[in-house]
């Protein structure tokens, strides 16, 4: 079960009484069970304060009743109308519950609030039955794994940093570089976030030398938002996301005409999973493959293509085969 914030929970308690009227309010019992059906710890001491607090900053109403049954004043206007269907409602729940079990703990608690918003809007039927259909999916962390969430207050920053174009302050802590690098306070200016199979990226603008770089958000620590907003600028002519693949490359490089020669064997992986927009699979004989892309070159691309082994009969360029070849010596120096 999940905590939440006083906050937080106080807008869930009015999600689910804002479709209510006066024939069919709730009582505190009713919406405590609601909310630990959803997922979250809370007592019902806790509700009864809140349904009070409700009452004065939301215009929460109650009847004479025994026990008491919640709903909102008459005053009370919907600020959106949403109109799904039930394919649209189970893509909704599939993209927000891949979100919440894939990617930074972050969104977990913002996946819930969304889902009880959700629920809370539908016609109960319909609602019941999504709930239940949640028991039909399952979200895999994938090889490129879920990311160890450790700056979750920080992540916040940065969402409103984004959101709002603020500037932040902040530590940047790479494992690639020296102490004294990780120590030293930046200014960044974040421009886009980017998601890569679960894993958080920013693109920034280094307010110290005005270049856009690409960092890991897990890494960004210690997170100071400035009160003043920042101008944004085009930025098509120095960023250059459709060379990243997997996440990786730099921004600012060229993409490159990558070509692997292989067999049938690691031809069905691509065959069966693009890993970038440009990728081709091509055969050329019986058993005989190329495999070609147009993307940075990176580590994590060179790691991939090593992972086959005996499978790959040639790359181009030389230098990717270099470190690819430099991948199976180290190995084999090893296994020796």
């Amino acid at each position: 079960m999940e905590k939440v914030t006083k906050q937080r929970r106080q807008e869930l308690i009015f999600q689910i009484l804002k479709a209510r009227t006066i024939g069919n309010g709730l009582t505190a019992n009713e919406v405590h069970k609601r909310l630990r059906g959803e997922g979250l710890v809370i007592d019902l001491r806790t509700v009864r304060r809140d349904l009070i607090t409700l009452t004065s900053t939301h215009g929460l109403s109650s009847d004479n009743l025994r026990p008491e049954r919640y709903f909102p004043s008459t005053d009370y206007q919907l600020k959106h109308e949403l109109h799904l269907n039930e394919n649209t409602l189970q893509v909704l729940l599939i993209a927000l519950n891949s979100l919440k079990s894939t990617s930074h703990d972050y969104f977990k608690n913002f996946v819930t609030e969304t889902e009880t918003t959700l629920f809370n809007s539908l016609d109960s039927t319909v609602a019941d039955s999504l709930r239940l259909s949640k028991e039909k999916y399952f979200f895999d962390y994938s090889t490129s794994g879920k990311p160890v969430s450790k700056n979750t207050k920080d992540f916040a920053k940065l969402m409103i940093a984004i959101r709002e174009n603020k500037i932040i302050t902040c530590n940047n802590n790479s494992p690639y570089k020296s102490d004294e690098y990780n120590k030293k306070r930046r200014r960044f200016a974040p421009y886009m976030f980017l998601l890569t199979s679960g894993i958080p990226y920013l693109i920034v603008q280094d307010q110290s030398d005005l270049v856009f770089k690409k960092l890991r958000a897990t890494r960004i620590k210690d997170v100071h938002l400035s009160t003043k907003s920042f101008e944004r600028i085009n930025i098509n002519n120095e960023v250059h996301l459709e060379t990243l693949i997997g996440g990786w490359g730099g921004i600012s490089e060229k993409p490159i005409e990558i070509t692997i020669n292989c067999n049938a064997q690691m031809a069905g992986y691509f065959q069966e999973k693009i890993i970038h927009p440009s990728q081709i699979v091509k055969k050329v004989s019986e058993n005989i493959y190329d495999i070609s892309f147009n993307c940075a070159k990176s580590s994590e691309l060179t790691r991939l293509i090593s992972s086959f082994g005996g499978n790959v009969n040639s790359i181009f360029p030389d230098e990717l085969y270099d470190d690819v070849k430099e991948i199976w010596k180290s190995g084999m120096n090893k296994a020796a």
